[in-house]
């Protein structure tokens, strides 16, 4: 069994401890991170543009905070950086989500995996208690939350953003405050984004709020890093605008 990592404090005081599926508190004692040494030979493509853009290696798993990362029966934080994105605590991070399929009936490992590169950005989100953005193509499965009530499909001003992405949110948000998101500027923006993003913003209460900006594959390259970034910055101060 693996020893459970040492929990990451969010901010300067309290939140969600990033080091599995369970939210734990982490008090402002909570030890500092530790960092495994790499060598260079192992350094995944990642590397040089994290840390030439002030993200340091962070060895623990990133859990499972917002509703992306939780997709799969299991997910895996293959390289993670931790840094700040507009003031706010940041992990970049390349994840395995996968799901069992049928090839172990014939030789195979049985699992399916789909890689993601992405920032996790801590922020007040207690006005956005779950919000997703997928591209259409990614399957659904907000469909048992949206049966109970619990999240609602959400159409914005454009056509072409309801066809090419599916948005969810909890019904606790008002339609007033997703006018106030998606506002005709943030929409043409979106749709003009490519490769398409994959966008969560989930709340935990006392333990805070986490949004995720992904691009599906790994090794993405130092262009679709910056790129993923200006995105992350400008999803970042939209969400804390509305």
């Amino acid at each position: 069994m693996l020893a459970e990592p040492a929990p990451a404090r969010i901010g300067g005081g309290y939140g969600i401890c990033v080091g599995g599926s369970a939210h734990r508190t982490c008090g402002k004692s909570a030890p500092p991170i530790y960092t495994a040494p790499v060598t260079e030979e192992l350094l995944p493509e990642v590397d040089a543009w994290a840390r030439a853009h002030g993200f340091a290696p962070f060895a623990d798993q990133i859990g499972d905070p917002t509703p992306l990362l939780r997709l799969g029966e299991f997910g895996t934080t293959d390289d993670a950086y931790r840094g700040e994105i507009a003031g706010h605590d940041a992990i970049l991070a390349e994840y395995s989500i996968g799901s069992p399929n049928l090839t172990a009936e014939f030789g195979g490992d049985g699992m399916s995996t789909q890689g993601f590169t992405l920032f996790l950005v801590t922020l007040d989100a207690a006005a956005w208690p779950r919000l997703t953005v997928r591209p259409s193509s990614y399957p659904d499965r907000d469909f048992f939350k949206r049966v109970l009530h619990r999240d609602h499909r959400v159409h914005t001003v454009s056509p072409e953003m309801n066809d090419r992405y599916r948005v969810t949110a909890a019904t606790g948000i008002s339609d007033a405050q997703l006018a106030a998101l998606f506002t005709p500027e943030l929409v043409e923006w979106w749709v003009r984004q490519t490769p398409e993003i994959s966008v969560d913003i989930e709340d935990h209460g006392e333990h805070g709020g986490y949004l995720s900006v992904a691009h599906a594959g790994f090794g993405i390259g130092d262009a679709a890093l910056d790129q993923l970034l200006e995105q992350t910055t400008r999803l970042v101060a939209a969400f804390t605008a509305a």
